[in-house]
């Protein structure tokens, strides 16, 4: 099972209709702040991509910090594309395509965004220099994911504890349960926060700000492409 097959089963709308309503408070202020961060760098921005975009609601809350902004969603979803486009309307345009290949020309994109992308990737490295190769030189990337805990102390050990707590409670009316499996595994095998940084570097990113939520659960990582 990979993550092309859960967001493609039922699971996919139980998952923004119930799991993501429940957590919006939350997750949300990430989102939020991620978008805030990216657009005081690129407040003009014109082409702005938003992968792995589900629904639609980190482009819900870029459009209002830029609303002239042309957006794409792309999604491996077509059941949360179909939702995103009921969300904007003719507002925002809607892709499907995997995380592994952006369909737009290089140098293309001012703006992108990842939110609990790349460690859905099938090959993430590629992911990354894909990234690379769309956005402009100095373009903005904004990147939103749970990662690997590096370190734990009794901070961390808590709100993993009430991470994991919620969303094993979610199986209970999960339509695949399985998937929340997935999640955890996912996790458990991605990068840390700091490794995933020096393969930003690696790739000529500029890592301009990293904020951790929940004591490190998820961060939110913003890189510039490298001139």
């Amino acid at each position: 099972m990979d993550a092309r097959e859960i967001f493609n089963s039922p699971f996919a709308l139980y998952y923004e209709k119930v799991i993501n309503r429940i957590s919006a408070l939350r997750v949300n202020r990430w989102r939020l702040n991620l978008v805030k961060g990216v657009a005081s760098l690129r407040p003009e921005a014109k082409f702005v991509m938003d992968f792995c975009s589900g629904a639609g609601n980190v482009g819900e809350l870029y459009l209002k910090e830029n609303p002239k902004a042309i957006l794409v969603n792309c999604d491996v979803s077509k059941p949360l594309l179909g939702l995103a486009k009921d969300r904007f309307k003719g507002r925002a345009y809607c892709v499907c395509a995997d995380n592994r290949f952006f369909p737009v020309k290089d140098s293309s994109v001012d703006v992108l965004f990842s939110s609990f992308c790349v460690r859905n990737s099938l090959n993430p490295i590629l992911t990354v220099k894909e990234a690379f190769r769309v956005l402009k030189e100095g373009g903005v990337w904004g990147i939103l994911d749970f990662f690997r805990i590096s370190r734990r102390d009794i901070f961390v050990i808590a709100n993993d504890v009430i991470f994991k707590s919620f969303m094993s409670m979610s199986k209970l009316l999960a339509p695949r349960s399985e998937a929340i499996d997935y999640l955890f595994k996912s996790i458990d095998s991605f990068y840390s926060v700091e490794e995933f940084i020096a393969i930003l570097k690696g790739n000529n990113f500029d890592v301009v700000k990293v904020r951790s939520f929940m004591g490190g659960i998820a961060h939110s990582v913003i890189a510039l492409k490298g001139y």
